[in-house]
């Protein structure tokens, strides 16, 4: 078995295992919605997830694509961003592997941290009397983009006041 269906096969169990401990059914449309979206790689929207799920001949309706997010939410197998954004974004956890993003302040643009020194950071922290199960940073700031535009508006606006700010 490659390391990839053993990963599947865990994931599945562990939802298993949640809806039997909570009294809910095993649809095969919550299994086909988890294996959809353990086929992602990075966040993504309920829209997004629609659109991979018509494509694999299973279409399902929004309602129960924000019920079943909703409860891998609750099972710990999915997260729900914070990210200031009309629509949810969502992604799935990957135990071992820290997360983290940076977000403009200004025109909310998300990319995603690759560093080792942020990765190793996260990693080291070991809380005490506390479980962890998956681990996220966020950062907030401004863009290089947002941050020239400020500049320019600055600049503009100190030569039409003839002042320097």
């Amino acid at each position: 078995m490659s390391e990839k269906n053993g990963l599947q096969k865990e994931i599945e169990r562990k939802f298993r295992r949640f809806l039997l401990a909570n009294e809910l059914r095993q649809t095969p449309e919550r299994f086909a919605i988890l294996k959809a979206i353990y086929s992602i790689e990075g966040y993504f929207t309920i829209d997004f997830l629609q659109d991979i799920m018509q494509e694999r001949r299973f279409p399902v309706s929004s309602s129960t694509l924000y019920k079943t997010t909703r409860l891998l939410v609750q099972a710990n197998l999915l997260i729900q961003h914070p990210f200031n954004l009309a629509t949810p974004v969502f992604e799935r956890i990957e135990y071992n592997k820290p997360k983290s993003y940076q977000i403009c302040n200004n025109c909310h643009k998300i990319t995603r941290i690759v560093g080792k020194e942020m990765s190793d950071g996260l990693k080291a922290y070991r809380p005490r009397f506390f479980s962890v199960n998956h681990r996220v940073a966020y950062v907030y700031g401004t863009c290089p983009i947002c941050q020239r535009e400020m500049n320019k508006k600055i600049k503009k606006l100190e030569k039409q006041n003839n002042i320097k700010i």
